[in-house]
């Protein structure tokens, strides 16, 4: 394969660049949820690496698994999006302090402007809270070298280390110099109860090793380079974080830049940089973290906090167009973006959704608790059904928490992968504590929203082989459920029936609503269409 080729120059996505650096830096696992903006960096691994790759059932559990191939002595890497990394901290808080043996590094996708996500939070905080290192590329090419670097540091400390990209990153395309393949770890696990059982007994020890750490972590960064000022002796300087380092450059000979790249900073640098400095703006994705740091040293620092940059969504490239003094913006372009029509998103035609929220809607639930993923389409025209949406799995905790008080007729719509995230959980304290819902999951056969990556129904693992396959109905059969049917949405009117009938069932009702996807549907009658026409002609006999 060309793209194999060491020293080989291509264009490559900053998720393909981390999956590519990943697999360079020798890693033995790669696991994931599928989560945009950070899916393709397990879809990148799965298809150009021969060892394992999983899409897992939720963060934590992607997590744990690579903990554990590292506590085997084996690299490792965990990728997930920023509201994953919710569901993976409690895994990540602990194993920072009980340290890890092979080189583990978790990469997290952040979505300023949440794009696709419920959220705008920056995971630089849980790196800070974790005490654990943190890269932030800029392009493809420092995405892939900061995964190697990332390996590297992580077996060197004994510390997970986060890798930290952001929407622009992940889905842009830049040029990648492809290196060698490492060799894989050999295999080396070893039992140490000291640093891998999390007991008071040991993790105050391990607490206060985990504190000690954290020079040796500012030390490497100021060996490293990566923290750099680039100097002409201007007077203006614009302190560059991650992608806010592309967006400096496009002012040209305006200012000094300081870029960042690593944390924890060194603050020294800094104050060296603010010092010198008659004006400084600071240009980071997410929350003002090292603009505090420059105001400790400078009361001539300019950012959020002040307010001339803004606290909500992405900076863009003419961030600071209104403050700097002849830059130009290059021609036959606009920073007008009033007169652009607006594309809100909308159910696929053919979705089975649509169907199922027909009847839905003419079934006339009181209330119904919405969940993450297509389906929380349904809360827009012309459906206008799903009533509330928070968090994976919260659909069915928030529909038994609002029957609680007395409300009936109430409904939880949640996705098949959903469920499986952390649905089941919330399904059980419903049946357990005996709520009056009608629960709605929607299997479509696939992850659809991210990109339609198989989920444990399908039996299908992220390689494209044949995996363990599970069953809903046997699911919410252990889980309790007063009752489980399955429909086939395009079937409405029967589909209305059942539902109110439902509706006004006391106890857990299930209705599983099952058509695949459209575009699920059309790729396996491509696949079948390629087999038939692959199949030899049969030889009549003479």
């Amino acid at each position: 394969m060309r793209e194999n080729q060491d020293n080989n120059e291509v264009l490559l996505l900053g998720d393909y660049a981390i999956g590519r650096g990943a697999i360079e830096a020798g890693i033995s696992i790669a696991t994931s949820y599928p989560g945009t903006p950070a899916t393709e960096i397990l879809t990148y691994i799965a298809k150009h690496f021969e060892g394992d790759a999983e899409w897992s059932v939720n963060e934590k559990v992607a997590l744990e698994t690579a903990i554990g191939a590292s506590y085997a002595g084996k690299r490792a890497i965990c990728s997930m999006k920023h509201v994953g990394l919710n569901v993976a901290s409690d895994a990540l808080m602990t194993i920072a302090y009980l340290g890890i043996k092979g080189g583990l590094v978790l990469a997290v996708a952040d979505d300023p402007g949440a794009y696709s996500s419920q959220n705008e939070q920056d995971s630089r905080f849980y790196a800070k809270f974790a005490k654990i290192p943190c890269f932030e590329p800029c392009d493809s090419q420092e995405a892939k070298d900061m995964t190697i670097a990332a390996f590297d540091l992580s077996e060197e400390t004994g510390l997970p280390v986060m890798l930290r990209t952001v929407t622009r990153v992940s889905h842009a395309e830049s040029p990648v110099k492809l290196g060698r393949i490492r060799e894989q770890n050999p295999l080396k696990l070893e039992k140490d109860p000291a640093n891998m059982i999390a007991v008071p007994s040991n993790v105050l020890r391990c607490h206060e090793k985990l504190i000690k750490k954290q020079e040796l972590l500012i030390k490497w960064g100021q060996n490293s380079g990566l923290n750099k000022i680039n100097s002409s002796g201007r007077k203006k300087g614009i302190i560059a974080c991650g992608i806010g380092y592309a967006y400096a450059k496009e002012y040209g000979d305006n200012f000094d830049i300081l870029k960042i790249s690593y944390y924890p900073v060194d603050e020294a640098l800094i104050k060296k940089f603010v010092k010198k400095m008659d004006e400084v703006w600071v240009l980071e994705e997410g929350e003002p973290i090292i603009e505090e740091i420059a105001r400790k040293y400078s009361n001539k620092v300019k950012g959020k906090i002040s307010g001339e940059i803004s606290m909500i969504g992405e900076l863009g490239p003419d961030v600071l167009s209104k403050y700097v003094c002849g830059w130009k913006i290059p021609e036959n372009t606009t920073l007008d973006t009033g007169t652009l029509l607006k594309r809100p998103p909308a159910l696929c035609p053919g979705c089975p959704h649509s169907k199922l929220y027909e009847a839905l809607k003419s079934a006339n639930p009181t209330f119904t608790a919405g969940d993450i993923g297509c389906y929380t389409l349904g809360a827009s025209p012309p459906y206008q059904i799903v009533d509330t949406c928070l968090c994976m799995g919260a659909g069915i905790s928030k529909a038994a928490g609002i029957a609680k008080q007395g409300v009936k007729r109430v409904a939880a719509v949640i996705g098949d992968s959903t469920f499986i995230h952390s649905g089941i959980p919330a399904l059980i304290n419903a049946v357990y504590n005996k709520a009056n819902i009608l629960v709605l999951i929607l299997d479509n056969s696939s992850t659809a929203m991210t990109g339609h990556q198989p989920t444990p129904l399908t039996g299908i693992t992220a390689k494209g082989r044949e995996g363990g396959k599970v069953s809903l109905e046997e699911i919410c059969k252990a889980c309790g459920a007063t009752s489980i049917e399955v429909i086939d949405p395009y079937e409405v009117n029967k589909t209305e029936t059942l539902l109110r009938e439902k509706l006004d069932s006391p106890g857990v009702n299930i209705v599983i609503s099952r058509r695949p996807c459209v575009f699920v549907t059309r790729r396996l009658a491509k696949l079948k269409q390629k087999s038939i026409s692959c199949k030899p002609a049969e030889q009549k006999a003479p």
